[in-house]
């Protein structure tokens, strides 16, 4: 029997970044259930050694040596460079893109096209994705993914946007495909055990009947990190009253133009610091009803955040985001966290389970591995009301509404979490132990039905539908003929 030889192109499945994970979880048990089915090969992004257990050859792209050490090639962080040499090597029957656009649209232009079969994994992660509008309504992305033989796409919500957004997409087969969860390592553990756990990882300072709101994810703009400090000052100070008329919260905002626009005179010893309040009218009565009918907040020094992430990412300045919000005390990092690389996954599924709730309020997920892991381990989440994540992350925890801004380089939104419903929501998690355990329990309960034996004959089966379509014939190019 042939094997069907499978070429992967994103991110090196070596890595511990969310497409490596997910590569690993749609491979890996289709190798072990279908050994004699399929032949794996992967041009993997960013690879520089083995960090996981990888049981395929991994072809990395293109490295420069660097006084800082061995670098990426700019030119071929996507394959652009390498990706026509691999498939003349391998011969692929499908190549599996996995990631934007730009990922893979060398591989849709490749001379070598009409000789594999393209399958793009398609991450869209805010509206509208449209790229270039042209007069006639066409768009260069729905030209460009016309010429791919299997579109998948990560959610329910990129489906409609790609298929509403892009005219040439209309009638086109997307099939939606949420990542595989491999819930063999995500114990749940009971109050005893958690409480043990938090006692060994937890610093001594730290009370070990606090509360622990937890963050999973790169560091970087998109993922709307500074609401995790600015959230995080809220909740530990009590800068916020509470209306007995609507329940919601108006939180005291901060002035971050003191200097300039108030009389040093009536603020003595206050010049050195970075921010002050703003006390004013808004605070004597709700912001949102103008109630007069308030409580003010209360302090929680002991609810902590713990950043699982690598403070080096080219995102925001942690240190600078503990001294304006003044929550340095609060503040846990995960030490072995760099770059791509990370705790081991069964250490980091006990992470998760420790934790009381996860707080995500990204500005816009392709599909959300780590509010789906989160749920996996059975603990809630608060999270930004958008784009893919809110499909899954409803049977499992509290939305934030949102308001949203233009991010101009790809034409699409992203989402901004209101603090005020933050806040709000986290309150309900502090304040009622069975509500977190609930949530937990259900986001645990759905996330099952995408566990990895079930996925795994779902992926079969498109590949299975693939190696039925004739291999595309392109009469444009110089190559015309199969490898």
């Amino acid at each position: 029997m042939t094997k069907t030889k499978i070429l992967i192109c994103t991110h090196s499945a070596a890595l511990h970044s969310g497409l490596s994970e997910t590569c690993r979880h749609i491979f890996i048990p289709l190798l072990d259930k279908y050994k004699d089915k399929y032949d794996i090969h992967q041009l993997g992004y960013f690879h520089f050694g083995q960090v996981e257990n990888v049981p395929w050859p991994i072809y990395r792209t293109i490295v420069n040596n660097t006084p800082q050490g061995p670098q990426p090639d700019m030119d071929d962080r996507y394959g652009q460079k390498s990706f026509d040499r691999i498939v003349s090597e391998i011969k692929p029957d499908i190549v599996f893109g996995y990631g934007d656009m730009w990922h893979f649209e060398h591989m849709l232009n490749s001379p070598f096209r009409n000789s594999f079969r393209m399958l793009t994994y398609y991450t869209i992660d805010g509206q509208p994705y449209f790229g270039h509008i042209h007069a006639d309504n066409t768009t260069d992305w729905g030209a460009k993914l016309t010429k791919a033989d299997q579109v998948v796409v990560l959610s329910h919500f990129g489906k409609e946007v790609l298929s509403r957004g892009n005219i040439e997409m209309k009638d086109k087969d997307i099939k939606v495909m949420y990542h595989p969860i491999d819930f063999d390592r995500y114990p749940v553990l009971n109050d005893k055990q958690k409480e043990e756990l938090r006692d060994k990882v937890l610093p001594k300072h730290f009370s070990r009947a606090g509360f622990v709101c937890g963050w999973l994810g790169k560091n970087q703009f998109r993922k709307q990190n500074h609401k995790l400090w600015e959230t995080l000052h809220y909740m530990v100070y009590g800068d916020y009253i509470e209306c007995n008329s609507c329940k919601r919260v108006t939180i005291k905002e901060w002035n971050h133009t003191t200097r300039s626009c108030k009389n040093p005179d009536k603020y003595p010893g206050e010049l050195d610091k970075l921010t002050m309040y703003d006390h004013g009218y808004r605070y004597d009565h709700c912001w949102h009803c103008k109630s007069q009918d308030i409580i003010p907040g209360v302090a929680k020094p002991d609810f902590y955040m713990w950043f699982h992430m690598a403070k080096d990412d080219p995102g925001y300045n942690p240190d600078l985001h503990e001294r304006i919000w003044n929550v340095t005390n609060n503040c846990l990092y995960t030490k072995e966290i760099k770059g791509l690389s990370g705790v081991k996954t069964k250490d980091l599924a006990l992470l998760l389970a420790s934790w009381d709730c996860m707080y995500y309020p990204s500005g816009g997920e392709g599909y959300g591995n780590p509010a789906a892991e989160a749920m996996a381990a059975g603990t809630p989440l608060v999270y930004s009301d958008y784009s893919s994540h809110s499909e899954f992350c409803q049977f499992g925890g509290l939305p934030v509404r949102c308001t949203y801004q233009p991010e101009v380089a790809h034409g699409i939104q992203r989402a901004v979490v209101d603090t005020n419903h933050a806040v709000e929501q986290l309150l309900k998690l502090v304040r009622n132990p069975q509500l977190r355990k609930t949530l937990g329990a259900r986001g645990r309960m759905h996330m099952m039905q995408y566990s990895i034996p079930h996925m795994v004959d779902v992926w079969d089966n498109i590949f299975n539908d693939m190696m039925v379509k004739p291999l595309p014939i392109n009469g444009n190019r110089m190559f015309t003929t199969v490898i």
